[in-house]
């Protein structure tokens, strides 16, 4: 048995769930999976029996993330690309300052290797523990000579940040794409230490599915924003106008961040949850719509899906055209996002029988593998200690 230390630095977002994955996985092998995180991390693995060593409050990745974005912002009177730097270089204040209590948890815990997600890989890579250590990438392939330039694949705020990560990997032992390669436009050039993995962030919490999901009518039309907070209400508030009229039941999740009384307008046939479980929608809805995040796009793939996607920022780009590219999504441009050019998009995916046979063939394939098994075989692949 290994003690493997999961360095969580924050709950929200989808960082979170591919560490759970795999920690869940290790556990069933018999092994000690510890994780350091924040309070938002604590609470997220409150009912999994799972020790969790809390990082000093001042850290929280959320609040920290949030405040240097808004900072960036109002500096560069919100040009997205002049915000970038100013976003990295705050977040590499923060993962200076958070070295130092991850270092003490290394030392006290004495882990036989340590495991992180994106947003740990410059908190580790300054703490340079004395143990082989591992990142696992929550969204599509991060690394040196990726399929796509970054400018087509990023938000332009986020280009730095996500540049500065992907030099960092090259420190690590090991790295953990949680995607699927068939998705990431089959690439086949991963640096030697870099592994696909497959869908790590389906992983949802285990829970009885809200009762009115299976109550007779309509089909069921998933619409989600990003939980990691983000100025999305817009594409939620179109999405709803856009199927307003048409015989489905709308269920729209707005992230912890929101209250669903910010959305300006509630058609008749719309619920609006701060969270529920996506997958036990997805069993039952006919479509997603969607911002493009990797988890939730990765979760109606699972369940073969089609989507109409409109990247908003970060890696949804990038995210968008993949699922384009495969076949089971159609995509609308954030600038173009409106009522009827939604609402145009719902019916072109709506009559796409193709589109929804792509989407069942790639469930198929998918349901056919072990993500968090696979993750699972990599970490312990690691040796006990360099050299």
């Amino acid at each position: 048995m290994r003690r493997i230390l999961v360095v969580a630095t924050g709950g929200a977002g989808g960082d979170l769930q591919p560490l759970i994955a795999a920690a869940l996985a290790l556990r069933e092998q018999g092994h000690e999976t510890p994780f350091a995180g924040d309070g938002s991390v604590q609470r997220s693995l409150r009912d999994l029996g799972v020790t969790v060593e809390l990082l000093p409050p001042e850290l929280d990745l959320g609040p920290r993330l949030a405040g240097s974005i808004r900072e960036a912002m109002a500096t560069t009177s919100g040009d997205l690309a002049a915000a970038g730097p100013i976003v990295q270089q705050r977040m590499a204040s923060w993962a200076r300052e958070l070295a130092a209590p991850v270092s003490e948890a290394i030392t006290r815990l004495r882990p036989d290797c340590v495991v992180t997600s994106l947003f740990g890989v410059e908190v580790l890579q300054v703490a340079s523990p004395p143990c082989p250590w591992a990142v696992i990438n929550s969204t599509f392939y991060v690394g040196p000579n990726p399929p796509r330039p970054i400018e087509q694949d990023i938000g332009p705020r986020a280009i730095p940040l996500l540049s500065r990560y992907a030099s960092l990997l090259e420190s690590a032992n090991l790295v953990l794409h949680a995607t699927d390669q068939v998705f990431d436009f089959s690439f086949d050039r991963l640096p030697p230490h870099h592994h696909y993995v497959g869908p790590l962030g389906i992983w949802e919490p285990p829970g009885e599915p809200p009762p009115y999901l299976n109550e007779p009518g309509d089909p069921w039309v998933l619409v989600s924003i990003s939980s990691q907070l983000q100025d999305d209400l817009p594409l939620a508030e179109a999405a709803l106008a856009a199927l307003a009229d048409r015989p489905v039941r709308v269920l729209l999740t707005v992230g912890p961040d929101h209250d669903p009384s910010e959305v300006s307008e509630r058609p008749g046939n719309a619920r609006i949850e701060r969270t529920v479980p996506h997958s036990a929608v997805l069993e039952r809805a006919e479509l997603l719509i969607s911002h493009a995040g990797h988890g939730s796009v990765m979760k109606a793939l699972w369940h073969g899906r089609p989507m109409v996607l409109i990247p908003w920022g970060r890696d949804q780009p990038g995210v968008a055209a993949r699922a384009q590219a495969l076949g089971v999504a159609d995509v609308v441009p954030r600038t173009e996002a409106t009522r009827e050019t939604l609402a145009a998009a719902v019916d072109r995916v709506s009559v796409n029988a193709e589109m929804r046979n792509t989407a069942a063939t790639h469930s198929a394939r998918l349901r056919a593998t072990d993500p968090p098994a696979r993750a699972a075989a990599r970490i312990e692949s690691l040796p006990k200690s360099q050299g």
